[in-house]
């Protein structure tokens, strides 16, 4: 009966260390405004920006520039 719980125990130790690690960097998100093809775009981290051939400028997301009505992109 006893060797059960040793698996069982063993999961349970697992599965607090994934929540844990969940709980310190929920998405791994630390946004950064990269350059690609003379554009600025935005990305979630420095890797993806990497992994995707664009030049980390800056951390943070991307100025929004004006469109035609003079507000901010998205409005």
């Amino acid at each position: 009966m006893r060797h059960w719980l040793t698996p069982l125990s063993a999961l349970l130790g697992l599965l607090g260390c994934a929540t844990q690690q969940v709980a310190i960097s929920p998405e791994g998100r630390a946004p950064v405004c990269a350059a690609k093809a003379g554009e600025q775009q935005n990305y979630w981290n420095e890797r993806t920006a990497r992994l995707d051939g664009a030049v980390v400028m800056f951390p943070g997301e991307c100025p929004t520039r004006p469109n035609a009505d003079g507000g901010g992109a998205g409005m």
